[in-house]
């Protein structure tokens, strides 16, 4: 039988993130390196404290990132159709995932849709050549 599966069967694991202790500059430097729009910000025991996003960065580079905008948290156990009706209802684009309360993956609208086009494609993929004869 199919089940739904967990969200961290489908989050992007072990995401970059920032100590609060992190600059501004340092935050935008790591965005832009790796080419990624949402940072988490974690204390140093690598609890989310919060996020920040490129677009919201201000431009005093010297400035903490110990300001953040919460986002919500979800267990990596919580199945992912619950995880997506959640940012559904409350327009969230980004949901950070915790596994024993420490930053463990992020699932954002754009691994939505990856995941979404992947599902769409699957039925007309060549089968693998696995099948039992």
């Amino acid at each position: 039988m199919k089940r739904i599966p967990a969200i961290s069967a489908l989050m992007t694991p072990f995401p970059w993130h920032l100590e609060a202790s992190g600059t501004v500059a340092q935050a935008r430097t790591l965005m832009m390196r790796q080419g990624i729009h949402h940072l988490p910000v974690t204390d140093s025991e690598h609890q989310v404290i919060g996020l920040v996003t490129l677009a919201a960065l201000p431009d005093t580079p010297d400035a903490l990132v110990d300001w953040v905008e919460t986002v919500p948290c979800v267990d990596a156990h919580m199945r992912a159709d619950q995880v997506l009706e959640m940012m559904a209802e409350s327009h969230q684009s980004v949901v950070v995932i915790v596994h024993h309360d420490r930053l463990a993956g992020i699932f954002t609208w754009t691994d939505v849709c990856e995941r979404f086009a992947d599902h769409l494609r699957e039925p007309f993929l060549p089968p693998d050549g696995d099948d039992a004869a």
